[in-house]
């Protein structure tokens, strides 16, 4: 994200993902991406707090808090957010799903 690099991301997020914003707005995984393809989302830097990952066979658990440094929709700021995701394993590659 912070990379702007489309194929990476297209890679590590599922392409039924879809992306909840603090303040309440949902994208789909193609909306997402080309908002931070096109520079409506900026990505600066991402410091991690705490987190706790749990696997089981192909699927993980993480729980995190990160701080986020941005610009996104004109705003510029750092929000700390602690979210719970969902990943599975395909063809040895960690994918977040939910």
């Amino acid at each position: 994200m912070i990379e702007k690099d489309r194929a990476a991301m297209e890679l590590y997020f599922d392409e039924k993902l879809i992306f909840s914003h603090m303040s309440g707005k949902k994208q789909t995984h193609e909306e997402f991406i080309g908002k931070i393809m096109d520079g409506t989302l900026n990505y600066f830097k991402v410091d991690t707090k705490d987190y706790s990952i749990s696997v089981d066979s192909d699927t993980a658990h993480m729980k995190v808090t990160h701080t986020l440094m941005a610009k996104v929709y004109g705003i510029s700021g750092s929000w700390t957010m602690s979210g719970e995701y969902t990943y599975k394993k395909r063809n040895g590659i960690w994918v977040r799903v939910k």
